[in-house]
Order: structure tokens, then C-alpha cells, then sequence
């Protein structure tokens, strides 16, 4: 019976080391990141479409 009990005491520590685990922060934090560098990088590309676009056309 303790050997059924430690069982599920085991389970349940590991289900819950999985739900605060630190590496979920850290990537959640790159992901962040990521997606900073992602927006910054289309507008800069967007910009210099425009910036293309008026000196091909000389307007």
C-alpha cells in the first residue's frame, strides 16, 4: 500500500515540476525576443520597399 501511495505522490511531483518548470519561462522569454526581432525586421523591410519604390518611380 505505502509502495501504490509513493507512486502517486511521484506523479503528481513530476506533474507539477513539468507545470513550473523554469525552462517553460525561458521560452517563453525567446519567444518574446523572437518576435520582437521578427516585427523590427518587416518594418525595416516595409520601409525600404517604400524608400525603393520612390527612388525607382522619381517622384
Amino acid at each position: 500500500m505505502k509502495f501504490a501511495l509513493k507512486k502517486y505522490i511521484y506523479l503528481l511531483n513530476d506533474f507539477t515540476n513539468l507545470l513550473l518548470s523554469k525552462k517553460r519561462e525561458d521560452e517563453k522569454s525567446k519567444v518574446k525576443k523572437l518576435l520582437f526581432a521578427l516585427i523590427s525586421v518587416v518594418l525595416l523591410l516595409i520601409i525600404s520597399l517604400f524608400i525603393n519604390v520612390y527612388l525607382v518611380t522619381g517622384a
